[in-house]
């Protein structure tokens, strides 16, 4: 094989070793955070009492960033009664502070998603 054909092959391959990178540390949108499958979750009632009955958490975690928010939130299709809690946020580092506090906490009883907003 001439030096040309390898060179390229050489250059796919790294390419698509670049991409998959990007893409499994989420700068592409792969490993976003997820929730647990709708039928898992809990009811929006359930999800709304864990949330009234942490507010104190809810809001320590509003306080972490300007536009930090935290709620009820609907993930799953309309129709389905089922629910967790939202926490959006702006910046990484927001992030990192918002699960350090969740991961040192009981937390709402039902799941977090955090979402970049």
């Amino acid at each position: 094989m001439k030096l040309a054909p390898k060179i390229a092959i050489g250059v796919v391959v790294l390419a698509l070793l670049s991409v998959g990178a990007l893409w499994f540390t989420g700068v592409l949108g792969g490993g976003g955070d997820t929730h647990p499958p709708c039928d898992q979750l809990p009811t929006e009632a359930e999800a709304s009492s864990g949330l009234a009955k942490n507010q104190a958490l809810a809001d320590e975690i509003k306080k972490l960033g300007k536009s930090t928010a935290v709620k009820v939130g609907k993930p799953c299709p309309a129709g389905q009664d089922r629910a967790l809690i939202e926490v959006t946020y702006d910046s990484s580092s927001e992030r990192d502070a918002i699960s350090n506090l969740l991961g040192n906490r009981d937390g709402f009883g039902v799941p977090v998603h955090l979402v970049q907003s």
